[in-house]
């Protein structure tokens, strides 16, 4: 049967069916059509939107290994960091401001149990006194963090922790070990979490060998590794820095530590950051799996309700049943012109609308783009992108055009952009081009015009990277470059400052080791940390086995108990100077005169003390030799005072019985002559008698024996008394004599020596006033009395005024004064004795005045 054979009835009823199915199978088709296109435009977005997620967990750990090694290096290139350097070097790169993720930058240090003590002094003696190593308990070798900047509290909760006692950081550290290369840890809670909240973490190792390059074998890295740099992250806090929060977020994605996704190893989830919950069956989900520094990740991404909400798939009900309403409005063909029409317009402005959405998602991935060339060209470090086997410029950020001077680079090969560059840096784009292997290089010295025109010498960290293309193959350059001038050149002046420190040093010992003294120094817990040689031909000990030793350990406990008092003193800070005495190895003691000079820090804190010790053993022989001499002299004196002092009465007595026989004779020349003798014997008796009376009162002073009798006096009485006792010899002397004073001046004092020092002081004014007048005068106070006695004689120079208080001391000539120098001594032991003091006041020609100021009352004991 066909067509032709169909009634027109039977037509008319077929067609419309033909024009249905061909309706709801073109409709069918076009829907089928609309959500492949959708889904494939919508997973492309979802994937564009993973990739641009993925890319920048990459680049900003990557930056943090760059990062890494550069500190690496720092370590490397330097014997010994010191913690001013590393807190310098740390602060310059900001780590807040361009790596708000990161914690802090750090060094643990490879340290074996034999050193171990060694180190915490060493770390201790830098500004840490509360350092230690922790945990406790023995180990072959420790891993401990001696810096950790910037050393906040949070971080200095973590200083001294071995790393290696805890198994996730140890598999890290030791993969970093063996490999050389950068290794991540597994999840861990850092040593940092002091707050309620604790966030999950993780660390990033990079290994220091000592040398130049990381070692080619396992085994040369296994012996000569130094320690880990490294960062410590805190994975909330860090994606948070990367993603800021958003209101309406287009994906969420979970990171999980290691290959697979349990919710034990979640490290970050975005979507418990955000307000809107994701939803419970999300549309897109995509698990990736990705290796970072040695340690797998698994990302799970998923679609938010904002992401949803946008997608092209969901329109394809919409689509359907338009289609299908279409089918039917052409089945009934009951639709006019119009109404058709309508629906075509309605369709044209669905597709602008689709058209839109297109639009809005290149627009998407354009301003994604755009963040990524905005954070390229922000990032602190000098990065390009060479293209090709000649290296064209395809990118230079913002710091790479400054530091060449905004030179045309764009579109230009590397050689003729940068002519004055080395060969060496070109040679080392050629090989990471043509090997597709990275290259990373320390401290660089590339001399080119910079940004004046003129040659410079600056030094530079520089990483390559191979870029490839969706093929695999290599397609072109990354450089990072990091200037390193000012590190370089601030540890070339350290190494010179330690250089200048050490010849100073060896010329300290030289200077000290000449010396005939002792000469140490000692720290704040009485430990000898510097020794010159004396000590080896005094104690028999080489310096370098003194160091370290405590001064109890050095001297034992019974000579330290003599030493402990001065050295607590210059510990507090006070200069100390004193003599004391030790065995030398001969077994002699060995008196030493000792100052111990405290040295302080910045802070005034006192750091310990330098010993200067002298052997005064022959001077301490000698002065002993001579107050012996001096003890033998004083008993000769006394014993011939009073051997003296015996015939002396009987003689007086011998001289006054035959002065009365003469007054008994006639008076004839003889009688006369005989008198005038016997008048000249008494004088020299007299005088021999207070010659013989001066020696012993010295001898009673020196040997401690002078006795004070105190009794009620009158002051002026007495002085008056001695004054008429010596009329008659001022008279010869043809001296005036006169007493000026009060009525009375009654007190108590000894009588017989306040009598002794006004006739000394009478006396020696008869002898030296030149025949002049003597004025004596005396004042008085409630508490005090002063006597003063004036003469016109010859006078004392100035230079002699102050030893004439001495024993046997003069300032004029014995030819022409008699005497033995005594008296004024003795006149000034008396008044001191008696609770006052004597001076004088003179000038050559001009007589002499003595001020004698006495107490009227006993002194207190």
């Amino acid at each position: 049967m066909n067509a032709a054979s169909l009634s027109p009835s039977r037509r008319s009823t077929l067609a419309p069916l033909a024009v249905l199915v061909c309706s709801l199978v073109l409709t069918t088709a076009s829907t089928a059509l609309f959500f492949v296109t959708a889904l494939s435009r919508d997973t492309a977005r979802f994937e564009s939107l993973v990739q641009v997620i993925q890319d920048r967990i990459f680049a900003h750990l990557d930056s943090d290994i760059t990062l890494l090694r550069g500190a690496a290096g720092f370590f490397a290139a330097s014997d010994t960091v010191t913690p001013e350097e590393f807190r310098i070097y740390v602060k310059r790169l900001d780590l807040k401001r361009y790596d708000p993720g990161v914690q802090g930058l750090g060094f643990s240090r490879r340290i074996p149990a034999s050193e171990k003590e060694a180190w915490v002094e060493q770390v201790r003696a830098t500004g840490q006194p509360s350092f230690h190593l922790w945990p406790e308990g023995p180990r072959a070798e420790y891993h401990a963090v001696i810096y950790l900047e910037p050393l906040d509290a949070r971080n200095q909760a973590a200083l001294g922790f071995d790393m290696f006692t805890e198994p996730e950081r140890r598999a890290a550290m030791e993969r970093a070990w063996l490999s050389g290369e950068p290794a991540l840890s597994g999840k861990v809670l850092l040593k940092q979490e002091l707050e309620a909240d604790k966030q999950a973490g993780f660390l990033l190792y990079v290994p220091v060998y000592q040398g130049e390059a990381v070692p080619s074998s396992e085994a040369e890295r296994r012996e000569r590794l130094q320690g880990f740099v490294y960062s410590p992250f805190r994975a909330r806090e860090l994606f948070s820095g990367i993603f800021p929060a958003t209101r309406h977020p287009r994906l969420y994605f979970r990171i999980y530590d290691g290959p697979e996704a349990r919710p034990e190893q979640l490290l970050y989830d975005s979507a418990s950051l955000q307000a809107e919950p994701p939803p419970g069956s999300p549309r897109f989900v995509r698990t990736t799996h990705c290796e970072i520094a040695g340690r797998p990740w698994t990302l799970v991404f998923t679609s938010s309700p904002t992401f949803e909400r946008g997608l092209l798939s969901s329109w394809v009900s919409t689509v359907g049943g338009v289609g299908l309403l279409l089918s039917l409005m052409v089945f009934a063909v009951a639709r006019s012109q119009l109404t058709a029409r309508q629906r075509a317009e309605a369709n044209g402005a669905e597709r602008a609308r689709l058209l839109a959405r297109e639009q809005a998602a290149h627009a998407e991935a354009e301003a994604q783009r755009t963040y990524l060339h905005d954070l390229f060209m922000q990032a602190p470090a000098l990065i390009v992108i060479l293209g090709s086997p000649q290296h064209v410029f395809e990118f230079a950020n913002a710091n790479f055009q400054r530091a060449l001077g905004h030179r045309d680079l764009l579109g230009k090969p590397l050689r003729e952009a940068v002519p004055d560059l080395g060969p060496e840096v070109l040679s080392v784009a050629d090989t990471v081009y043509r090997t597709g292997q990275p290259s990373f290089e320390q401290e660089v010295l590339i001399p080119i015009a910079y940004t004046h025109g003129q040659l410079e010498e600056k030094y530079w960290n520089l990483v390559w990277q191979p870029r490839r293309s969706p093929g695999g193959q290599v397609d072109g350059v990354l450089l990072f470059a990091f200037e390193v001038t000012e590190q370089v050149l601030a540890r070339r002046l350290v190494e010179a400052s330690r250089e200048e420190a050490r010849r100073s040093a060896e010329q300290l010992k030289t200077i000290t080791d000449t010396l005939p003294a002792l000469v140490a120094y000692i720290d704040s817990e009485e430990r000898y940390r510097f020794a010159n040689h004396t000590y080896e031909p005094w104690f028999g000990v080489k310096p370098e086995d003194l160091l370290g030793k405590t001064v109890r350990e050095f001297i034992g406990e019974e000579f330290y108990a003599e030493f402990r008092e001065p050295i607590a003193r210059a510990l507090a800070g006070e200069v100390v100077r004193f003599e004391g005495a030790l065995t030398r190895k001969d077994g002699q003691n060995l008196y030493m005169q000792s100052s111990y000079i405290p040295e302080r820090d910045a802070h005034g804190q006192v750091l310990g003390f330098v010993v200067l010790a002298f052997d005064i053993t022959e001077r301490k022989q000698a002065e002993e030799a001579v107050r012996s001499a001096v003890r033998l002299r004083d008993e000769f004196l006394s014993v011939a005072s009073h051997e003296l002092k015996t015939p002396l009465t009987p003689l007086s007595l011998k001289l006054q019985a035959l002065a009365r026989e003469a007054e008994a004779q006639p008076d004839s020349p003889f009688v006369q002559k005989v008198r005038t003798h016997v008048e000249a014997g008494r004088r020299q008796l007299k005088r021999l008698s207070d010659l013989i009376g001066d020696l012993l009162d010295v001898s009673r002073i020196t040997s401690g024996q002078m006795k004070l009798h105190w009794e009620p006096v009158d002051f002026i009485a007495v002085v008056r008394e001695v004054a008429a006792r010596l009329e008659p010899e001022a008279h010869r002397a043809e001296s005036r004599l006169t007493v000026e004073g009060p009525e009375a001046l009654p007190g108590q004092s000894d009588r017989m020596r306040l009598e002794q020092v006004t006739e000394n002081l009478l006396t020696n004014a008869i002898k030296y006033g030149a025949g002049k007048p003597i004025h004596v005068l005396l004042v008085a106070s409630p508490e005090r009395i002063t006597l003063t006695v004036q003469d016109q004689g010859i006078g004392i120079e100035p230079e002699h005024q102050a030893r004439i208080f001495e024993r046997f001391e003069r300032a004029v000539s014995g030819r022409n004064y008699g005497g033995l120098g005594l008296g004024l001594y003795i006149t000034r032991t008396i008044v001191e004795a008696l609770g006052g003091t004597i001076r004088v006041q003179s000038e050559p020609d001009q007589g002499a005045c003595f001020t004698v100021e006495l107490p009227r009352e006993p002194p207190a004991p």
